[in-house]
């Protein structure tokens, strides 16, 4: 970690290798259950990054990244599962934004504006296209502005602003049964927020 100035940024690395991982897969002997075994040898090489700036002393910039070489090891030894990647778990995973407060006339301004971004998920071990989620990026916002010593507030919010469409999980309980069930992601919510303290 390193912190100078108006700059705040930080950088890890993590290393883990397992033996005899455990994975769920579906029964093949009583549908709609769930047996644990072994998938075999695996590891998990990540590296994980922030960074911070003042820019002004109402404008600050924020970022952070992942990186994960993660999964099962691709060695024959561990038959079907070999190579494939852990669940949930996206290769590359940022995102950046900025935070706007702004004191002006006896009124307080605030904003964030954010956007993410994540690379291909698995949801299944072993893996498969089918029961997948592609690169998503999300963008979202909040913003309003407060008054009589930040008492009352105004603000408005949007989540998801280009409505992307995108999965959470699949697979699940209708897997067992051999027909996936699928969980989407929130559609674009926005809103607008009335606060008041007494």
């Amino acid at each position: 970690k390193v912190a100078t100035g108006p700059v705040s940024a930080s950088l890890g690395v993590y290393y883990q290798v397992y033996d005899n991982f455990q994975v769920s897969i579906p029964n093949p002997d009583i549908a709609g259950t769930f047996i644990t075994v072994s998938a075999g040898s695996a590891s998990n090489l990540g590296v994980e990054g922030e960074l911070a700036v003042d820019v002004a002393d109402w404008l600050n910039v924020f970022g952070n990244f992942g990186f994960i070489d993660g999964g099962i090891d691709d060695d024959p030894a561990n038959g079907t599962f070999a190579g494939s990647r852990f669940r949930l778990q996206p290769e590359w995973q940022a995102s950046g934004g900025l935070t706007v407060n702004y004191d002006f006339g006896g009124f307080h301004l605030f904003a964030t504006p954010t956007v993410t971004h994540r690379s291909t998920i698995f949801f299944q071990v072993p893996n498969s296209a089918l029961i997948s989620q592609g690169p998503v990026t999300l963008v979202n916002a909040r913003a309003g502005v407060s008054f009589a010593e930040e008492r009352f507030e105004i603000a408005g919010f949007i989540r998801n602003a280009f409505d992307e469409e995108f999965l959470l999980d699949a697979g699940n309980t209708g897997g067992a049964f051999g027909v996936p069930t699928f969980i989407p992601g929130e559609p674009q919510f926005y809103g607008v927020e009335v606060t008041a303290k007494f």
